[in-house]
């Protein structure tokens, strides 16, 4: 949900005044610090402290993470499973990528093992000839 806000002065700083009901519905922002980034021309980012885990993560990455996992959370209805081809379009944005295997991705990441491919068990009847 948008929320209207106006800009104003409190002493000698600028300052944004924002609706009521952000902090009604977010009451994580009705106090503390909060860190901000500029995001885009025109566009900012306004993370509260408390919630935030790594200084050094990329906070538009993470809001976007942070979007999906409620988006699926609230509609998991239109969570479907990536086709072939999703999977060649990723693979065209990564060309050209190196992969480093040796790269530390952080204590939380863990990669699952692919499936094999089992052939099925089931064969076909064969009829002998004469």
């Amino acid at each position: 949900m948008p929320y209207r806000a106006k800009a104003a002065t409190v002493g000698n700083s600028k300052a944004l005044r924002l609706d009521s009901a952000l902090f009604r519905e977010h009451p994580e922002f009705a106090a503390g610090e909060f860190a901000v980034s500029v995001i885009a021309p025109g566009c900012m980012l306004v993370q509260a402290e408390a919630n935030r885990t790594d200084h050094e993560a990329d906070p538009v990455f993470d809001a976007f993470v942070t979007f999906l996992e409620h988006q699926m959370a609230q509609r998991p209805d239109l969570i479907s499973a990536a086709a072939r081809s999703d999977r060649h379009e990723a693979d065209e944005i990564l060309r050209g990528v190196a992969p480093d295997p040796h790269a530390d991705l952080g204590p939380d990441f863990s990669l699952s093992q692919p499936r094999r491919a089992t052939r099925s068990r089931r064969r076909t009847k064969r009829t002998a000839r004469t």
